[in-house]
């Protein structure tokens, strides 16, 4: 007698067979094989009933299920492979001697000062680049055109392109798709701070990118799109790109804006897995009739498990400028990649579970008009130093942006006119060796010491505080911030560190909630802590630096050798930036 079990493994469904012995009868076994795909996620079936339009190329230009998958599918290889270095392709070589000796075939499209590679946001520097005079090109594996999906932003942040001569007042106003105010912080029912003109912009990433791209080239630059970048030759007066349709371009540097997984920033860690990890998920729906405010910060859980990991999970929402009724929510974890990490289908599976409690409408009221999915990778040693004579990693590429935040446009705007200033300085004067190239992404203690907060809003494994504590000590800090004002609270608000609002603000939160302390400890680890205070009090080095040794040197800087002038240039750049002293209230 046969007997069929129904088993389901690995997505679909198998047949088995047990064999029973009867009574004179000798033993029969038959094995029968029936397979059928398990019914699909609703991750899955919602994306599949989207009408995805054009993809853009950066984080989050992707909308479809199956980039999802492909997306996923790299975060798990990050998330299984081996500590330590890693075989990879080399795109970079030095080569001695002059390009000249060498000769470059029939195939040469042009010689610049710079060639850009990566378009989204390399657009933004090539443009700065090019208003100073320099000859540019960029060089973009697709068509340079920002996504549908807007940034969020604040005016502040915006007028900085202004500085850098990248828009105009009026092109600003152009390119603002949604203004809302107030801005919510929240820790599960612990009290909601609100703020005034906190990433209170949606701004559209299409419309900005396209007026950008014609001022560009309306400024004598050259875009090479559907290009991909092969390989970089660095020969004593040039680099040489072979590009992937056979052409050669060459240039007298290279900046590499391909961003977080840009196969030069690869073959310069080695392969080395990133020390942590956002992964970020979200929507843009139709149906809200509550949409006149936004959240910065949100959190309406405590640790909880997502497949087989502990994750705080943490939201931000914004209205969309394509309806008022249109609204962006954006669930997001801190993690270390590891084996049992959540993939971003896991997290969105459970995106659609909380999110409509979170938001305080049903899923069947909402029309779903994209899906929005990322992950941003995030090293301690940041920012990133130049490894090469002639190539300089900008944007996300360069590790410049904070590791509490997702998304490099806000520190993008931050550098620019820094980094543009400091890039036609060195071309200028031919100081493109690594040496001088990596003054221009120096040490900065405000990003390291941002490492404390990513570690502390981080679930851990196997925790030995409790699951609340997360939400607990952020509502601590964000009181004590309130309490403390506007020149406290705001920075922080933008990724920026200051040394005086956080030594107010540890302060404010070790006499106020002393018990807090141990278990402080306890999350973050001792080794973590030790650390931050050296970069802490790197910060406080910094700060008094820019603030009374700048003055007295800034005045004699034009009287030095060129190549001294410009290090000095840098350093007291280091001094004002890595101390958070560029904000300005």
């Amino acid at each position: 007698m046969v007997v069929l079990q129904l088993q389901q493994v690995n997505g679909f469904v198998n047949c088995a067979t047990r064999a029973r012995t009867n009574r004179g009868r000798g033993r029969a076994s038959t094995t029968v094989c029936v397979q059928t795909q398990v019914a699909p996620s609703r991750t899955q079936r919602i994306m599949e009933n989207i009408s995805v339009g054009g993809e853009a190329g950066g984080a989050g230009g992707a909308y479809s299920y199956n980039a999802l998958k492909r997306l996923d599918n790299i975060w798990s290889n990050i998330c299984t492979q081996p500590s330590g270095p890693q075989e990879t392709q080399q795109i970079v070589s030095r080569v001695s001697g002059f390009s000249q000796d060498y000769g470059m075939g029939n195939n040469l499209v042009g010689t610049f000062d710079i060639a850009v590679c990566g378009g989204t946001l390399g657009i933004f520097l090539a443009t700065a680049l090019c208003a100073k005079g320099l000859r540019v090109a960029v060089v973009e594996r697709n068509a340079i055109k920002g996504r549908d999906q807007e940034w969020n932003i604040s005016r502040k942040e915006m007028k900085e392109l202004t500085e850098a001569g990248v828009l105009t007042e009026e092109e600003i106003e152009q390119v603002i798709a949604a203004k809302f105010n107030p801005n919510r912080c929240g820790f599960e029912n612990l009290g909601d701070i609100w703020v005034e003109d906190i990433l209170n912009l949606g701004v559209s990433p299409a419309k900005l990118v396209k007026i950008v791209k014609r001022r560009f080239i309306s400024l004598g630059g050259v875009i090479l799109e559907d290009c991909s970048l092969s390989s970089i030759l660095i020969y004593d007066d040039l680099a040489v790109m072979q590009l992937s349709k056979g052409d050669i371009l060459s240039s007298r540097l290279v900046i590499d804006a391909m961003g977080n997984f840009s196969p030069i920033l690869k073959q310069i860690k080695g392969g080395r897995k990133p020390d942590g990890m956002c992964l970020v998920v979200g929507s843009c729906a139709h149906g809200f009739k509550e949409n006149s405010s936004s959240d910065v910060i949100y959190s309406s859980s405590s640790v909880t498990k997502v497949a087989d990991s502990n994750v705080q999970l943490f939201w931000e929402a914004f209205p969309a400028g394509s309806g008022p009724l249109d609204r962006t929510t954006y669930m997001f974890t801190y993690t270390e990649p590891q084996s049992t990490s959540p993939s971003l289908e896991d997290l969105l599976e459970e995106y659609w579970k909380l999110m409509p409690k979170y938001q305080g409408v049903s899923l069947d009221e909402l029309e779903i008009l994209r899906v929005v999915y990322g992950i941003f990778p995030t090293y301690r040693n940041s920012p990133l130093q130049a490894a090469f004579d002639r190539v300089l990693q900008f944007g996300d590429a360069s590790g410049i942006q904070s590791p509490v935040s997702f998304g490099g446009f806000g520190s993008l705007t931050r550098h620019l006119a820094r980094l543009s200033n400091g890039i036609y300085e060195a071309v200028d004067g031919d100081l493109l060796d690594s040496d001088s190239l990596s003054k221009l992404n120096p040490y900065m203690p405000n990003l390291s010491a941002s490492w404390l907060f990513q570690r502390a809003m981080s679930a851990k494994q196997q925790p030995d505080v409790s699951p609340g504590f997360i939400n607990e000590l952020l509502h601590v800090n964000f009181n004590s911030m309130q309490r403390l004002g506007d020149p406290v609270l705001r920075p922080f608000l933008q990724d920026i560190i200051q040394f005086g609002p956080l030594a107010k603000t540890l302060g404010l939160v070790m006499l106020t909630k002393p018990q807090i302390i141990p278990s402080i400890f306890r999350q973050v680890g001792i080794p973590v802590l030790l650390d931050w205070s050296v970069h802490f009090f790197m910060l406080g080095l910094y700060t008094f630096l820019s603030a009374y040794i700048d003055p007295v040197i800034r005045p004699a800087l034009e009287e030095l050798p060129l190549k001294t002038k410009f290090q000095w240039k840098r350093r007291l750049e280091a001094w004002k930036y890595g101390a958070g002293l560029d904000y300005e209230l």
